[in-house]
Parts: C-alpha cells; structure tokens; sequence
C-alpha cells in the first residue's frame, strides 16, 4: 500500500513547496466511501474529474473524512486508487467511519500519518484536526441525549489546534475537520451531526486564535453560516448519500431551500490576497459550471 504512513506529510510539503499566488482556491468534499459502495465511488469519481478541469487549478483538496469507512487497509487502497489521477495535493482529514473497524485508527496512522497535523499556504495556516464522534478505542459511545452531548474534537486535539496556531505567524486561519460544532441546533432533526461536548471551549479557541473558516463534512448535506464572525461551510455530500429531511417542495424558507440536501457535490474556496473568503458548490455531473450556490465576502472563483 502507498502512504508509509506520511502520505499527508508528503502532500503538505507538496502544498507548501508551491509558488504563491492570490487569490488561490482549495476544494473540500467529504463523505464519499463511508461504507464499500460503488455508486458512491462513481460520484466521488466525477466530482474528482470536475476539480481536475478547474482553471486556475485549485491549490488542494481536502477530504473531509469518512472516505475509507469502515477503515480497512483494503479501504484505503481503494481510496488511493480513486484519487490517483488527481493533479493537485489531497490531504485527508479522519472521519467515525475510517474508524468503525478495529483496526481503523492504525490503518489511518499507517497510510496518513497523525490525525491532527498542518500546513500552510502564504498567507493561510491550515490545521487538520481529528473531530469525530466517540472517543477512539472505547466500546461505549457518547449519543446525542447524554449532558455532554456528542463528543467531538477531544482535549488533546484542542491543545493541538490551540498550540499549533500560537505558534503560527500566518494571519489567517483554516481549520479543515470531519464533525461540525452543534451551533445551537442548527442541523436539526440531526442532533448528531454536531458535537457538543467542549464546543464552547473550540469556539473560544477559533476566536482567540483569529479563525475566520471551519471546513467540515459529516452532516450528508451542504449548509453554510456565519456565526460569530467564523464562517462554518459543511460539505457532506461525496457520494455516499444525501439526507432526505431537507429537500422538497415542502422545504421551509425562500428561494430554493432544497438545495441545502439535493446535490452531490464538493465546494471550492477562494481566499483573496487581503483573506476574504468566497466559494461556490461544484454539483457532480454540472460540468457546464453554472454554480448556483455560492457565497462569502467577495465574487467566488
């Protein structure tokens, strides 16, 4: 098996080593192979092809989790082999279902490397953090109706993101993760696409330390808000399946609030030279480009 157990060290170095230039894009998706499917592959695949079309050419892409579920190493062969062709970095972010198997965390460990790590990009420090429901190793897991709630990043993923982003001379600040903070229920019916358990002491932490954009995945979905000056983008729609709560003529608010659920897709992020963060959603199959969802501070990619 390729990885060596740096794979995403490789790829960081590979993001670092490239010239600078601004404004720069990444595209994050998640949820793409939480469990064997081959559908899931096929649309994983043409998400895949439409980010190797983009021009200017993204600076990465990053795999927000649950790509290799239940966490075999076989699973993670056929990861590789999906992306092979991808020209760009792909870094990986760990998910709940690259962790199902026993041997999960040490098939990640062995291909990946660290489940927290960074790099940096110009002006952009990137932080990967592990943030996934339950705690690795234990037979019980936290559900959504216990006084802590689901637990998320843990405390040593905390002091990693919190250490690492002291330390960090970049004003401005990604980080990339698979489980979404709970942000007041904003995921309802789906309390357990968002963790509770230290989500005050992360959201502190993401203002103390100037975070402006949270990429995540989990939620099969894509949802998008601003809270607190912190920009929370979810991008779950990979291939593996799409919620069906949200979508609809039934579907509550203005314009087309179906989107929110309707779409397989992937999001590309641009970041100005100055740090304001735009984006767009790439549906699969849309290779025309049209993009109807977009959002942030200034004209998206």
């Amino acid at each position: 098996m390729d990885g060596g157990g740096q794979r995403n060290v490789v790829m960081a170095e590979r993001i670092e080593c490239a010239p600078v230039r601004y404004p720069f894009s990444f595209v994050v998706a998640g949820d793409s192979g939480a469990w064997p499917d081959p559908t899931a592959d096929g649309i994983f695949s043409e998400l895949l092809a439409q980010v190797s079309e983009l021009d200017p050419p993204p600076v990465f892409f990053a795999q927000l989790g649950d790509f290799a579920g239940p966490g075999t190493a076989e699973r993670h062969e056929h990861y590789l082999g999906l992306v092979a062709g991808l020209p760009v970095p792909d870094v990986c972010v760990v998910g709940n279902h690259d962790l199902d198997d026993a041997g999960g965390p040490e098939s990640f460990a062995r291909v990946h490397g660290p489940m927290n790590f960074s790099f940096a990009y110009g002006h952009t420090r990137f932080v990967a953090l592990h943030a996934q429901p339950g705690v690795t190793g234990e037979v019980e897991v936290r559900g959504a109706d216990t006084p802590e709630g689901l637990e998320g990043p843990r405390e040593e993923d905390l002091a990693f993101l919190d250490s690492t982003l002291a330390a960090a001379e970049e004003p401005h600040r990604v980080v990339l993760m698979h489980m979404p903070p709970h942000l007041g229920g904003r995921f309802a019916p789906h309390a357990e696409w968002g963790f509770m358990r230290h989500e005050a002491e992360f959201l502190a932490l993401l203002r103390a330390r100037g975070v402006k954009l949270v990429c995540c995945a989990h939620g099969l979905a894509f949802d998008e808000c601003v809270q607190d000056g912190i920009r929370f983008v979810m991008s779950g729609g990979g291939g593996s399946g799409l919620c069906s709560h949200y979508r609809g003529i039934c579907a509550e608010g203005a314009g087309r609030p179906e989107d929110r659920c309707s779409l397989y897709h992937a999001v590309e992020i641009s970041v100005s030279k100055a740090g304001a963060i735009s984006g767009r959603v790439l549906q699969a199959y849309d290779r025309a480009g049209e993009a109807r969802i977009r959002f942030g501070d200034g004209t998206a990619p």
